[in-house]
């Protein structure tokens, strides 16, 4: 008997263990799901004074090149260096990259030809000297055998030996300009520098005859005080510059500073002057900056820390700055369209606002109206918005797991 009834008990026991268990367990607290709202970063608009400016891209090149010429005919005797050279700096050469100051002999012609032309330009002055004087002696001998018998103002003009005076004035004057030409010719047969400069490349040589008859270039120059580069600007960015091309007094010439590969301004300078032209294929409007000192220049000093010279023919980016004006600076990424922004209000609702735009940098847009000082930009993208959306912000959340003190 007592076999059936333990287990009885031991069943009973349980049970009732269980029930007890189950009706002391407490109740979970209910609470309400969580909104179902996107966390977004955003900043505050702030207004900033900038200067406007604009990236280009162009070609350098020299403001005055030319093609050196022999203006006297001959054979070329010799090319510099020359040992008269007393200046301070290296020694001109005539190689393609050599050097040159205003006024060094580059070229000289053998000249005795015109030594030759001078000494008979010389001959033919002195003939006509003695020809003019003879008249004038002839003039006064026939003046004084008139005066003997009649008036000297009624004699006839060949008596007074006039036309023969004013043919022997002209021949004087001829041989003067004839012994002149002589005498440049001579000088021209040595070939001096019009300019300081560089050779691009030579066409002569020693034992070449140039000129009379044979071409008479003798090399391609350039001059080193003033780099010019071409650069191709829309109209927007021209108007952006104020750059009204100089017309009647219009518009200013906006500051051009050269930009290298590490993006560190190099040299200074100005817009010049726009070519009046548009490129058929870009739309684009020529333009042409200057930069004063840019070339290699071994006659005037340079601060050791110098930017590298410039090269014709070299690619360069240029920025070209105009004035001052009052932007809102927004990170690209901000924007939801070309000129749309996501503006979080103080309920953290979000607002699609229209913005004027400027200009795009590389990671920014300039707005210049459709947002105030202290505004909430939204830069968090967002694929479905819709009018008054909540949103939750990070710093927020950020402040509440006391990441942030």
């Amino acid at each position: 008997m007592k076999k059936y009834i333990l287990p009885l008990l031991v069943l009973c026991t349980s049970g009732i263990g269980t029930w007890v268990l189950i009706t002391s367990k407490p109740e979970p607290e209910r609470s309400a799901p969580a909104p179902n709202e996107p966390v977004v970063e955003f900043i505050l608009s702030k207004r900033k004074t900038k200067r406007v400016f604009v990236d280009a891209f162009g070609t350098v090149r020299p403001r005055t090149s030319t093609t050196l010429l022999a203006e006297a005919p001959g054979v070329i005797e010799a090319v510099a260096p020359f040992p008269e050279s007393n200046r301070p700096g290296p020694p001109a050469s005539f190689r393609p990259g050599g050097f040159f100051e205003k006024g060094d002999l580059l070229v000289s012609i053998e000249d005795i030809d015109h030594r030759a032309l001078k000494a008979d330009a010389e001959a033919y002055l002195r003939a006509a000297q003695l020809n003019l004087e003879q008249e004038q002696v002839l003039s006064e001998q026939a003046k004084a055998e008139w005066e003997l018998e009649r008036d000297w103002a009624d004699a006839p003009e060949l008596v007074k030996r006039l036309p023969q005076i004013r043919k022997a004035e002209a021949d004087e004057k001829a041989a003067e300009a004839r012994l002149a030409q002589a005498l440049r010719n001579l000088q021209r047969a040595s070939v001096r520098a019009p300019f300081r400069g560089r050779i691009l490349d030579t066409m002569a040589g020693i034992g070449q005859r140039v000129g009379g008859g044979t071409s008479a270039a003798l090399a391609k120059v350039y001059a080193l005080d003033i780099a010019e580069i071409d650069l191709s600007l829309s109209r927007s960015e021209l108007n952006l510059l104020n750059f009204g091309e100089g017309a009647n007094g219009f518009g200013e010439n906006p500051e051009v500073q050269l930009i290298n590969k590490e993006q560190s301004f190099t040299y200074r300078g100005s817009l010049d002057r726009s070519e009046g032209t548009v490129d058929s294929r870009t739309r684009l409007t020529n333009v042409v900056a200057k930069i004063e000192g840019a070339f290699a220049d071994p006659y005037s000093s340079k601060e050791p820390d110098s930017p590298p010279p410039l090269s014709p023919g070299e690619f360069v980016e240029a920025r070209l700055f105009g004035s001052n004006i009052e932007v809102f600076e927004i990170p690209r990424s901000a924007f939801r369209e070309k000129n749309t922004l996501l503006i979080i209000d103080d309920e953290n609702r979000i607002e699609t606002r229209n913005v004027q735009t400027l200009k795009q940098t590389r990671g920014f847009i300039w707005v210049t109206d459709g947002l105030r000082n202290d505004e909430r930009v939204c830069l968090t993208p967002l694929d479905i918005v819709s009018k008054g959306m909540k949103v939750r912000l990070t710093s927020e959340i950020e402040d509440k797991n006391g990441s942030l003190q």
